[in-house]
This record gives structure tokens, sequence and C-alpha cells, in this order.
């Protein structure tokens, strides 16, 4: 029997409430405390800065917050429910890392437990519905989702569009309260897309109940998807205003390849990683046309289960249509960890219900058969997910074990960007904020592993002597490997803009005192960034770019060249509207005072 829930025989939710309760409780529980390890993970250099800790709409609750994050853009996007979770947390906790990853561990958890209450509605089966929680919660697939704080936006849809499911089959259940079901079936979808717009095609789920198992007609099911899809369709268009224009168009031979590296993903045994080289468009046109072939028949391949298996026909288009947001939008990276985590809800849904639907002919021995092969599949999955985990607890940061999997520029550049800060972290006067000896001993443990300054380094810092000799050795070692890693880049970055790229280049040779290698790569910096169509990034780089030049000119004792650099970035930090150099004003005029005085004599 399937999805006996859109009929009007049975509850939605089968069995005491409590019981459902009290799983989705424990459900709960058990992702927060799978995802205990990333507590201590600190903010993730990319994008966590933007939408955190320096974002300063969610940095208090007030009208004027609540207003610019409901009706503006924010950073190439428009996610505002995202932005809404952020500002609780800041109320709750303030710039805390712990607090925010917390909130984001329980976000997760929350989505595992309505996993199970939509697997039980669609199912009615509660081992099923049991098992595809469990096997949703240990999904390799969902780390970066829940690990990368600024990645929440996807935890925050699908915490949203579940239950605007669940509200749905309770609507086509009828009766006197199916309208309200109906308005708050929307209501939820409507936040869900405030969450991410990954979501905007879900209405195709719905539809997809409508004709596959409740065999309404066509014409019949579209009136009430109405107002659905105009919901997604005027996010969509906002989101797509905010989006920069890279260039990408949507081709058939790059869909084929994202589609098929996704699905090999998403059966949890793929190489997990954050940045994947992307595919390469077919170059003649057979292949094109081969590659659409392709897309045709994969969306018309779920019809041939239409009779015999309704629920699986639902649940393959689920998947496909879940798809589809990230992969026509103009992303740089098509295929992306976080792009399945909405996707693998059906996904495993789909595992649970069949591996027990195949076997249920064999009575208990099926049944036990087929709980064993979903628990083999759990305790694989769990393993790749604890594996992944500890590789962004790597004091090398996740970037060091990426290099192994993907050799994307975008893995090596960010690497290289990590050993750079961590090197200003060292030496007699850092220009970061010092790493405390516990994280530093375990760093040097792992770079210098094997090598033999390694006890007289530990050595130095038991004494409590920071800054020493052999400090210094270690200090240059980072900037080798930071300059090794920023070289590969450089090296396969192809047509790919990057000026953040240059600009860490000039920070290595700025930090070892080479002011002429620094000034020429800050001036590449700021080439690159006039080429690049994403706003805010370019915008900080020309802010810091400048700002790092009358740095330079400063220590040359050039005071009017640096004045012209340290004004303009000045100005262009207060017209682009950012807070990158918190104390651009205030050095500008000490170095006005200093001339001034020097005028005076």
């Amino acid at each position: 029997m399937e999805l006996a829930a859109v009929g009007k025989t049975r509850p939605i939710l089968p069995g005491p409430w409590q019981i459902n309760v009290l799983a989705f409780f424990l459900l709960t529980v058990a992702t927060v405390w799978l995802y205990a390890g990333d507590l201590r993970l600190g903010f993730f250099k990319v994008d966590d800065p933007s939408y955190v800790v320096n974002d300063p709409w969610i940095q208090g609750v007030s009208i004027d917050h609540l207003r610019h994050i409901l009706g503006s853009p924010y950073y190439t996007n428009y996610s505002p429910l995202h932005l809404l979770s952020y500002m609780l947390d800041y109320a709750l906790a303030g710039v805390n890392p712990f607090a925010f990853h917390f909130s984001s561990n329980l976000w997760a958890g929350v989505v595992a437990g309505f996993v199970f209450l939509v697997a039980l509605a669609l199912t009615g089966r509660r081992l099923a519905a049991l098992a595809a929680a469990v096997l949703f919660i240990v999904h390799p697939a969902h780390v970066e989702a829940v690990a990368w704080i600024s990645s929440r936006k996807d935890l925050v849809g699908a915490a949203f569009v579940l239950p605007s499911l669940l509200a749905y089959l309770r609507y086509r259940q009828g009766g006197v309260a199916a309208l309200r079901w109906y308005v708050a079936s929307l209501l939820l979808f409507l936040c869900a897309l405030a969450g991410k717009l990954s979501v905007a095609t879900f209405p195709a789920v719905f539809l997809a109940l409508d004709l596959f198992v409740e065999k309404r007609p066509l014409l019949q099911s579209l009136p009430d998807k109405v107002p659905f899809l105009l919901s997604g369709g005027l996010i969509a268009l906002v989101v797509a205003s905010a989006q920069p224009v890279t260039g990408n168009r949507p081709d058939p031979s790059v869909l084929s390849a994202a589609l098929l590296h996704n699905f090999w993903l998403l059966a949890g045994f793929g190489p997990y990683v954050i940045y994947r080289v992307p595919p390469a468009p077919a170059t003649s046109i057979g292949l094109q046309f081969a590659a659409a072939g392709f897309l045709l028949a994969t969306f018309s391949a779920p019809l041939l289960l239409r009779r015999r298996f309704p629920l699986a026909t639902v649940l393959a288009y689920w998947i496909l249509f879940a798809f589809i947001p990230s992969q026509v939008l103009s992303f740089t990276h098509p295929v992306t960890d976080r792009y399945l985590f909405l996707p693998s809800v059906a996904a495993v849904i789909l595992l649970a219900w069949g591996a027990l639907t195949a076997v249920e002919r064999l009575g208990h021995r099926g049944v036990f058969a087929a709980v064993a092969l979903l628990l083999a599949i759990v305790l694989l999955w769990g393993g790749a997910t604890l594996a992944y985990l500890r590789e962004w607890r790597d004091p090398r940061s996740v970037w060091y074990a990426a290099t192994r999997v993907s050799s994307d520029p975008d893995v090596f550049s960010n690497l290289g960007w990590h050993y750079l800060d961590t090197a200003a972290r060292f030496g007699i006067t850092p220009r970061k904020t010092p790493l405390p000896e516990a994280q530093a001993r375990q760093l040097a443990s792992l770079v210098w592993a094997g090598d033999a300054r390694l006890p007289a380094l530990l050595t130095e810092w038991s004494a409590g002597k920071r800054g020493g000799p052999v400090e210094k050795l270690f200090q240059e070692q980072l900037w080798t490997l930071a300059e090794d890693a920023l070289a590969h880049a450089l090296a396969t970055k192809g047509k790919r803009v990057m000026p953040d790229l240059y600009f860490h280049r000039g920070l290595i040779f700025l930090d070892r005192g080479d002011q002429a290698g620094a000034r020429k790569e800050f001036l590449a910096a700021l080439d690159e960034a006039a080429r690049s169509r994403f706003a805010e990034g370019r915008e900080e780089i020309i802010v810091n770019s400048h700002n790092d030049l009358g740095i330079l000119a400063w220590q040359a004792g050039d005071y009017p060249e640096a004045l012209r650099w340290l004004r303009l970035a000045e100005e262009q930090q207060a017209r682009f509207g950012g807070n990158w150099i918190p104390d651009l004003t205030a050095n500008r005029e000490r170095l006005e005072a200093i001339i001034a005085s020097r005028s005076r004599r």
C-alpha cells in the first residue's frame, strides 16, 4: 500500500502523536550530537565574514534592520529568513561562532525530524520513515551545508518546505479545514523561499502527487499551484537581479555531466569536497544533441513507474526538479554538496521505502534483510561523514584535504589564503591575533610532522617564548606553503577572474618585507578586479588594495603618495557601503597629522 496519507481514510501521520513527537525530538538530538565536532570550527574564511561577522544588519533587532533584510538583496542574494536566523543567533550570543554552529546543527536536526514526518506521511510505514531519517542524518553530502555557517540557507529552506508538504497533504484530504491547511502550506512555502531560492521548483512535487498518486486530472491540479508558482517566480526574479553575471549559460553537456555527478554524490559514496572543477562543455553539435537527449530521457524515465510505483515516480521527480535552480543559474561551480540537501530527502525516502518494499513478500526474513542492508549503508555513510568532518577540523583547513580531491584553482587559492592568515598569527609583532598555544602545537605537529625542527619549536613555546628563531623558520614555512598554493592557483585558473588571488600574493610579499613585489601584486589585483562581475568581492579587493598601496608608500616614507591611496580607499569604502577596514579613517587622520607636523618644522 502506497501513500495512504493522500487519501481520506486515515490521518496524515499514522500512530500516536506522542511517538511521532518523541521520534522528532530524538532525531534532532542525534543530528546535533553527530555534528558536535563542528562547534569549535570558528567562522569560515569564505562568506561567513560577509554574512555574519561583518554584516551590520544582523547585529541588533530593530525596525531599520528588519526593513533592510526583508526589503533588499544582500551579498548577491535574497534570503531574508536565512539572515533573520543569524539575527536571532546574534541576539542570543553575539558574534560567537560556537553559538552559530550550534544553531546550524539544530536547524539540521529539525530538518531530520521533518524528514521522518514526511516519510511517514508518504509511506505510512514507521520503520521506513525512521530508516529514511537516520539515512538523512548520516549522509556525507550534508557536511558542507551544516558545518559551513553561510550554507544555512539550505537548512532553513528545507526546514520550511517539508512542513509545507505536510500541510499540502492535509489540504488534499479536504474537509472544513482544507482552506486553512492550503494557506498554511503556501505561507510555509513562502518562508522556505525566503530561506533559499532552491525550493522554488518544489510545487512540482505537489503536482506530481496530484497526477500520479491521486490520479487527479491535470487541468484540476493546476489552479491551486498558481500561487506557489507566482511566489517562486517573484523571488527568482529578485535573486536573479542580485546575482552577478558570470557569463555562464545553461549548456546541455554541462547539465548532463553535473546531473550524473550529482546522482553519484546522492548515492553517498562520492568524493565530498567544497569546490570541484566544473564540467567542460562539449565542443561538437552531436555531443550537445546527445546530452539534450539524455536530459530528456532522464526526465521522462520516472513515467515508466507511474502505474505500479506512483510514490517512486513522485520521489524521482522531487530529486530531478530540486536540482533545477542550482543547475540553470550561472554558478561557477554547478556541482556542490550543499545543492544536494533538499534532493537527498527524496533519495533517502526512496531508498528506505524501496528496500523494505522489495522484500516485503519474504515476510520477517525480508524485513530483517532490508534492515541489515540499510544499517550497513548507515554505517558506511556515517563513517564518511565523520571522516569529512575531521577534514573540516584540520588545523591546515578543509582546503588541505580538498587539494587531494579537486584541482579547482579556488581550492588552492583558499588553501594559500589560510596559510597566509595563519602565518600572520606568529612572530614578535603578529599582524593578526596570535594563535593560542594549543592550536599552534597542533598545527606545527602536522606541518612539521617528521621534521627535526619540531621539538625545538615546541621547546620554545613551552618556555613561553613566542617569536623566537625556530618560530620564525616555521612562519617562513607557512609563507612558502601559501606561496606554493597560490602559485598553483595562478597557473591553473585559466580565464577565471580571481582578484583575491593577486591580493593575497601581495600580502605575502608585504609580510616578508618585499615592497616592490607587494606593490606589483596589489596593482595586478586592481586590474583583475576591474574585470570582476561580482560586485561585493570586487569592491572589497579594491578598497583593501588601495589601502595596502597606501601602507607601502607610508613605509617607504612617501607620505603624499600614501595619503592619496588612503583617501581613495576611504572614499571607496564609504561609497560602497562597506566596513572592511574599520580603522581606515583613523589611519588617514594619523598620517595627515604626521604630514602637518613635518610641514611645521
